[in-house]
């Protein structure tokens, strides 16, 4: 792997240090980008996001900020991954600080970039729900924070469980999301997604889908609406819309309909 830190390209080393808070206290953010051929998608929308969570959690912007897109570019044609569908992934830490909690104030930030081949977009998935809850006063349930334990946690339940992905609920007992997606649902006819304030991360496929279906729309769920679903995707940028087969067991027949009216309405918006 050849991967870009603060301006110099490391091959098969170790790219961050030992005393990196990023690695000792996970103080620090990331993104994750889909390529297309050495295009990338959606740029923009990822390093706004990434820029606007470097401020909401105090860090120094992105270094280089306006070479993002050139230097990402760069890296998958160093890794051969210039061809077919590649992810991105730009990793902003605090940078190095002595032990304890508080920052240095003179630390740099750091930033790291990587190629890796991206997963396969689309499939089908079984569904179980996780017993870890996200918080939704928690920053880290707002921000693509290096914390992804509970995330982590839960896939491994659902895992356990025999599914391929999580659900999960928040604090207050509300559908949040998945482990690694954001949820849409039908019900009794209406396109529904959980707000943000329910601890959800603003993934960029769901605000995608949010802008160019005005049939879709925000909702509180509790768990008993949730559950009367008859139609369940997931949303994320490298696996694209994913129907659900079943949640929990119970069959979901119309997650196939759903998932085509999403990407007809991501196509009918991106052809205007």
């Amino acid at each position: 792997m050849i991967a870009w830190r603060d301006g110099e390209w490391i091959e098969d080393g170790d790219v961050l240090p030992a005393d990196d808070r990023g690695l000792t206290l996970g103080d620090g953010l990331f993104e994750t980008l889909l390529a297309t051929d050495g295009a990338l998608a959606h740029p923009a929308l990822h390093f706004r996001r990434l820029a606007a969570s470097a401020a909401a959690l105090g860090l120094p912007p992105p270094p280089e900020a306006n070479r993002l897109e050139a230097v990402a570019l760069e890296t998958l044609a160093r890794n051969r991954l210039d061809r077919g569908r590649a992810a991105v992934r730009l990793t902003l830490t605090a940078g190095r600080s002595a032990r304890g909690l508080a920052r240095d104030p003179s630390a740099a930030a750091r930033l790291l970039i990587t190629a890796s081949p991206a997963p396969e977009a689309g499939t089908p998935v079984r569904l179980a729900t996780a017993s870890v809850r996200r918080n939704p006063a928690s920053p880290a349930s707002r921000h693509k924070t290096l914390s992804y334990i509970d995330s982590v946690m839960a896939l491994r339940q659902a895992h356990q469980a025999g599914a391929d992905e999580a659900v999960m609920f928040n604090t207050r007992g509300r559908a949040a999301s998945a482990a690694a997606a954001n949820l849409v649902f039908r019900i009794d006819g209406k396109i529904v997604t959980p707000p943000l304030s329910e601890g959800v991360l603003a993934g960029t496929t769901r605000t995608r889908l949010l802008e160019a279906l005005p049939e879709m729309g925000e909702w509180r769920l509790t768990q008993a609406e949730a559950r009367r679903a008859d139609a369940l995707v997931l949303t994320n940028v490298l696996r694209g819309i994913r129907p659900a087969l079943s949640w929990d067991g119970r069959d979901l027949p119309g997650s196939d309909e759903l998932k085509a009216r999403l990407e007809a309405g991501l196509s009918l918006a991106e052809d205007r």
